[in-house]
């Protein structure tokens, strides 16, 4: 498997509004991040970026420490634009709340997901676009990506919910099933839309991350949508 370097958002780690016992508390992707953490780090690599000043970096620190998440890499921007920063350490998948900084690192070729605020139970549902794979994987972190969440799932098929947004005009072409097979990546769940945003979508199919593609066409769903389950990819 090949290096994949991952850049989260400090937001998508701690709830930084909230603290207890001296600590951030936890955040939407902390317990999937210490699942990433137990790889080896010459396949995964993690980053985490930071708008805020540095000064509270001891907080931070202090946090991932009580936590027990072995994260060391945290860069803190002081208000700077966080896109060179992650052009500049060669992150491929970024995560964040933020949806402008999300299209701003799409813009930019990496591949970029927005989380939603809500804490995941027990599984982390992770959506993606159709329109990623319209013509080909433009983004060269989709090729890394995919197969490590297929290992994930390998290790723990309960801990991931992998699910595709798709729209009636447009089948699933055949080399985006062998896509996912060769990486042994299962597809829990295909979703059939019409049109509109992807906060929209998120909300209503409870989705964590969501893999947004180009903007061609807008996707939102029907009243009367269908979610297909456990299809054989």
């Amino acid at each position: 498997m090949e290096m994949l370097k991952i850049g989260v958002d400090l937001r998508a780690v701690f709830q930084m509004n909230e603290v207890c016992e001296g600590t951030y508390v936890k955040g939407v992707l902390f317990s999937f991040l210490q699942q990433l953490m137990k790889f080896n780090h010459q396949i995964i690599e993690i980053f985490i970026f930071s708008a805020d000043n540095p000064s509270i970096s001891p907080m931070v620190f202090e946090s991932l420490s009580v936590h027990q998440l072995n994260i060391d890499q945290v860069i803190f921007t002081g208000g700077e634009s966080l896109i060179s920063y992650l052009q500049a350490l060669e992150v491929e998948v970024y995560f964040s709340a933020d949806e402008f900084m999300v299209a701003k690192a799409q813009a930019v070729g990496i591949l970029a997901g927005v989380i939603s605020n809500k804490i995941p139970i027990s599984t982390l549902s992770i959506a993606f676009d159709h329109r990623l794979f319209l013509d080909q994987v433009t983004y060269s972190g989709l090729g890394k990506w995919i197969p490590l969440l297929g290992y994930i799932q390998q290790q723990d098929k309960q801990s991931l919910s992998i699910e595709l947004m798709t729209t009636r005009s447009y089948s699933v072409d055949r080399w985006i099933k062998e896509l996912f097979k060769d990486a042994q990546c299962k597809i829990n769940a295909v979703c059939f839309i019409a049109s509109g945003k992807g906060a929209d979508l998120m909300e209503l199919y409870n989705v964590h991350i969501y893999f947004e593609g180009e903007q061609r066409e807008p996707l939102s769903p029907l009243p009367n949508s269908e979610c297909i389950l456990n299809i054989d990819f």
